[in-house]
């Protein structure tokens, strides 16, 4: 059960830092960067916002965010604004590992946080508890969110029915079903799912995302689709004309019954401490999928 999952332990997946005769400076930060959405929101979520200078242009939640210095993303980190703003520890997921050796030779202190699976999420709660010395902070956390997600599963566990299996559309070509990306089993969107008893149609071994053709969409005939529509507002008169655009792929099961949803949060993909609400809709959506036998036409 996930109440009862064990915190991990402080682990990394690399550990870059200020050398000196040989051993690592252990101080507590002052100055934090983060280059990643979920460390950003984790580090508000844990009220440590006032230790962070510098966040990606892609943190945008909590609104504070906006009062911290953009340091550029991803792709096109910015080494000089990140160098000038003096951090003493630079926060980030396993995708920065090049920048994070750049910056480690510099003598800048670096830790890259896993984001892929939900036991991530706790595992970054946790680590930055124990970077900052706020460890009980982060312990709450943990226990508030895990909480929270046993109550959804106890409440999906009572609706007796089969796991029904859901196509988790990432993204398709606007107002047509050609070029569609789906996320795999090896995600926490996928884990969240799963902890409330349903299945991925999409489960192919060890991928995380994969572009489909329509003879596989026919292959794997899922259920039901739910499509990510990320930080986009949605209205029903949205959702209906959303509805139609799948009509060429009638043969799909999920197509024929009208069993095709879609989440708009801005917290949707993010695996952070928000997790939770995306549980709140998938519930939502495995209520409904059930309450309507099966049809949403």
């Amino acid at each position: 059960m996930i109440k009862q999952l064990a915190i991990v332990s402080f682990t990394v997946l690399y550990l870059l830092g200020c050398m000196q005769n040989g051993a690592r400076d252990e101080a507590k930060p002052g100055r934090i960067i983060s280059l990643s959405p979920n460390i950003t929101e984790t580090i508000f979520a844990l009220g440590a916002q006032d230790l962070l200078i510098g966040v990606s242009d892609f943190c945008n939640y909590p609104p504070q965010t906006r009062q911290k210095t953009r340091v550029g993303g991803l792709l096109n980190p910015n080494l000089e604004r990140i160098i000038a703003l003096q951090p003493d520890l630079l926060l980030a997921t396993p995708a920065s590992k090049n920048l994070a050796i750049q910056l480690s030779q510099r003598g800048i202190r670096c830790v890259l946080l896993s984001n892929i699976r939900l036991q991530d999420i706790f595992t970054t709660i946790d680590s930055i508890g124990i970077l900052c010395g706020i460890s009980a902070r982060a312990d709450s956390l943990i226990n508030a969110i895990k909480d929270s997600l046993f109550v959804y599963r106890q409440r999906a566990s009572n609706v007796k029915a089969d796991a029904p299996k859901a196509l988790f559309i990432l993204h398709r070509d606007p107002g047509t079903t050609r070029n569609i990306s789906v996320i795999g089993s090896q995600t926490f969107t996928n884990d969240l799912w799963h902890l409330l008893g349903g299945r991925n149609a999409f489960e192919r071994a060890g991928l995380q995302y994969a572009q489909l053709n329509d003879e596989s969409l026919f292959t794997i005939n899922p259920d039901l689709i739910i499509e990510f529509k990320f930080n986009q507002q949605w209205d029903e008169e949205k959702r209906r004309r959303n509805k139609k655009e799948w009509r060429s792929l009638q043969q799909l099961k999920a197509v024929q019954r009208g069993q095709i949803y879609v989440i708009d949060g801005n917290y949707s993909l993010i695996p952070g401490p928000r997790v939770v609400r995306l549980l709140r809709d998938y519930y939502r959506i495995m209520k409904q999928y059930r309450e309507t036998g099966k049809s949403n036409e």
